[in-house]
């Protein structure tokens, strides 16, 4: 298994974590609830959204050789970057 670290987000508001729900669909990965786990094309990702205090973590829990956890949790990071921006939503940080 090659585990990549977790990534916290803050400040997920409803439409950020719909936005991130669609774009992980986008790559055949289907998120059906707030807490889960999926796989698709080798890779394995973990979630949990707590809408409450608006944090979402992912984690990439096994992925092929090829892919290095740089680059994997770099897009992760882009993608939602992007979700953030196309909902408006102000502060977006990721939680160290």
């Amino acid at each position: 298994m090659s585990a990549c670290a977790m990534q916290s987000f803050s400040n997920v508001n409803a439409g950020v974590w719909s936005c991130c729900q669609a774009t992980a669909q986008k790559y055949g990965v289907t998120i059906s609830g707030d807490t889960g786990s999926a796989s698709s094309h080798g890779f394995t990702v973990n979630w949990n959204y707590d809408a409450q205090s608006q944090v979402l973590q992912l984690q990439v829990t096994d992925k092929p050789f090829w892919a290095p956890c740089s680059v994997v949790n770099s897009k992760i990071h882009d993608a939602v970057d992007e979700c953030y921006a196309n909902n408006g939503a102000s502060g977006a940080s990721m939680i160290a």
